[in-house]
């Protein structure tokens, strides 16, 4: 197995760029499919799922490989709607390389930005593909300035487009210096000779991609120092060095739609970017000692990968995806998942050709596999050798943004709901799905409105269940501002028989805010016999559940039983513990009762334009702004304390605010005070609910 022959590719960018346009134009090209596929004519290969279909858009990375120059591409389609980001940052970690595709009409768009940071931090070669040539207003020279600008980055093209819009027909390779002209959409190029109008233009840009490539290497920025030729093989040479190390990014051009230069692309990949063997060794650490631990990508290696996405395919069962990083893994062995300490037998490997799997006899370094019916491994974990085990990071997933209650619409449906969920979890590791144990509510959080409902379609589709959204009732709390001395309630209850007595005295009082509950036993004398003291705690505790004002638990709360009476014959637990619950509540009510609700700390990623909207928008929302700073490349970052009533449904509004630009995350702060206003009315509605 030749490793230096594999290369594997994320191909990003924001949606609406054409990324499956291209990977669908490569495939074609290399004649790894029949036809070429369409995204808007539902022929796509790559978005095979009926939500996809349906909505155009790509929800969940796709896979395929191509053989071009006797090399094996492997591709990865991500999707760019900000809902489904993730799925991009998950296929970076396990990529060697990445083609960003950017829309030649519209170069930066609201997710650019979010997009390339991500590429930053996985710090891998990229390569740009400046698509739709073929478009009304395309202009290649203004995308290469505008990408160059919003992201600070230094661009070398390889190709220069030949004509634009309607007439664009073709492009000039600047490696190889030679023209060619894409007269239907086979993808095969006719060389011709270069058009005069371009000529001097490509000859400015072929000394401009030598000079990076001297650049790269000492030997040969000496030579080309003394006035010296550099030969062909000497370019490559430099410029991939250049590209490996990230120097800078290399950019081709093209119509995906029209499969014109995706050839070029191909020769690029191929030429330039690295093999797994060029990008080195990887590092995990020993699971047993905790120390860091390197594994060569090399087919002789000890065998280990990634696994980064569950696939539940309704004919194969469950699809584990790895990316192999060292050594041979062959059918019919025993695996190592030292995430989970556990071994298992496998079967057959596959290679995912969009929605078909192909059996291989091997996988090496470089290669993105399957495997099927893992038991015990999930997204994240590391696969490798029972003798020699390492464990590789995953990386950190998005916190979500929003959260919606889920109700079924038929009865007898939450036993599905419940499978339905956890297996789409297992497919989508940044839906969370918990239940409030307040308010019983089964929730579900994603990553914004449409992540949300591609899973309610998938429910629907795929399991056949059938939920209505609402947004989740909020936890509120009650407690108390007063002191209240000398709370006395006696139960006395005489039917026929033995009747019912008890009373009980209390003083309660404020704790501070999240003690939670005190209960002290402070009796003297004999009123109250002691054997009746946890049938008043129990009392209490039961009473805490469903506070007096609305309902809502009550916390921050200190009870002192100090007194009481009793009757030899009437006394009983049940009297004791009624006679708490009555006595709590009475105390309650006259110790200045009040809401409290619960505060989240907002985290906001604002562009510089639009931080006085954001911070405006906060105080309307009854935020507090805790402070700002910069973030680099033309953002804030806004910290703010919120209730969570005001921002149940933020990331729509912070979306339309920043055109989508502006990302956030929340997690839980405290709960605070409900001003007297709002708590009326939140009061009166639940009052009104429970008439209901």
């Amino acid at each position: 197995m030749d490793c230096t022959k594999v290369r594997n590719i994320a191909i990003v960018s924001q949606n609406g760029s054409g990324k499956t346009s291209l990977a669908e134009a490569m495939l074609f090209t290399a004649k790894a499919t029949k036809r070429l596929g369409r995204v808007d004519d539902k022929t796509s290969c790559l978005d095979f799922e009926p939500e996809e279909q349906k909505r155009g858009l790509t929800i969940s990375t796709a896979f395929h490989d191509l053989k071009w120059q006797k090399n094996h591409v492997f591709l990865m389609d991500t999707p760019g709607e900000d809902n489904f980001i993730a799925e991009a940052k998950i296929a970076l970690r396990v990529a060697d390389n990445v083609v960003f595709v950017v829309d030649a009409v519209d170069p930066v768009k609201p997710q650019t930005l979010k997009v390339w940071s991500m590429i930053k931090e996985a710090g891998i070669p990229v390569m740009f593909f400046v698509n739709k040539m073929d478009k009304e207003r395309a202009d290649f020279k203004k995308s290469l300035d505008a990408i160059q600008e919003a992201l600070g980055v230094r661009t070398v093209p390889l190709a220069l487009p030949i004509g634009k819009e309607a007439s664009f027909k073709g492009v000039v390779d600047l490696v190889k210096m030679k023209a060619f002209e894409f007269k239907d959409e086979s993808g095969n190029p006719q060389p011709i000779d270069i058009p005069s109008d371009v000529a001097d233009e490509a000859e400015e840009l072929r000394n401009n991609l030598i000079e990076f490539a001297a650049e790269s290497e000492d030997e040969l920025l000496e030579k080309f120092l003394e006035g010296g030729e550099l030969t062909q093989e000497e370019i490559l040479s430099g410029l991939k060095s250049g590209v490996n190390e990230v120097r800078f990014v290399p950019v081709a051009v093209g119509s995906a739609l029209k499969n014109m230069g995706v050839s070029t692309l191909l020769d690029l990949i191929v030429g330039l970017l690295p093999s797994p063997v060029e990008r080195g060794a990887v590092t995990g650490k020993n699971p047993k000692t905790n120390e860091e631990e390197t594994r060569e990508p090399s087919p002789d290696a000890p065998f280990s990968g990634l696994v980064f996405k569950t696939m539940i395919d309704p004919y194969a069962g469950r699809l584990s995806i790895l990316r192999v990083y060292s050594g041979t893994l062959t059918p019919d062995g025993t695996i190592y998942c030292p995430n989970k300490d556990s071994q298992e037998r496998y079967s057959q490997i596959f290679i995912l050709e969009g929605k078909e799997q192909k059996p291989v006899e091997e996988a090496g370094p470089g290669m993105i596999v399957a495997i099927q019916k893992l038991k015990e491994v999930s997204t994240g974990d590391t696969l490798c050798s029972p003798q020699e085990p390492i464990v590789y990071d995953f990386v950190e997933l998005p916190t979500p943004v929003l959260t919606y209650a889920l109700k079924p619409k038929s009865r007898g449906d939450e036993e599905k709901i419940n499978q339905a969920l956890s297996r789409l979890q297992e497919e989508d590791p940044t839906l969370v799905v918990s239940r409030d144990q307040q308010t019983n509510e089964l929730l579900i959080s994603g990553n914004g409105q449409i992540h949300i409902d591609a899973t309610v379609s998938k429910m629907k589709e795929k399991f056949g269940v059938n939920v209505d959204l609402t947004l989740p009732k909020i936890p509120y709390r009650e407690t108390i501002k007063g002191v209240k001395k000398a709370v006395i309630y006696r139960h006395k209850k005489q039917t026929g028989g033995a009747g019912q007595f008890a009373e009980v005295h209390f003083d309660i009082s404020p704790l501070k805010r999240g003690e939670g509950f005190e209960f002290e036993e402070a009796l003297v004398g004999m009123n109250v016999p002691r054997n009746f003291v946890p049938a008043v705690e129990k009392g209490i505790q039961e009473a805490m559940q469903s506070g007096p004002l609305a309902g809502f638990p009550v916390v921050d709360v200190k009870v002192r039983f100090y007194d009481g009476k009793s009757h030899e014959v009437d006394s009983s637990e049940m009297a004791f513990k009624i006679a708490a619950i009555q006595c709590f509540k009475k105390g309650v009510l006259e110790a200045k009762p009040t809401l409290l609700e619960p505060i989240y700390k907002l985290t906001i990623y604002v562009p510089d334009e639009n931080v006085g909207d954001v911070i405006g928008d906060l105080n309307s929302r009854r935020g507090k702004v805790m402070g700002m700073e910069p973030a680099g490349a033309g953002m804030q970052v806004v910290q703010a304390l919120v209730p969570l009533a005001e921002v149940q449904r933020y990331v729509l509004d912070l979306n339309s605010m920043t055109q989508g630009r502006g990302t956030f995350q929340m997690e839980f702060s405290h709960y605070d005070e409900v001003p007297p206003n709002i708590a009326e009315k939140i009061i009166q509605q639940a009052k009104e609910g429970d008439e209901e």
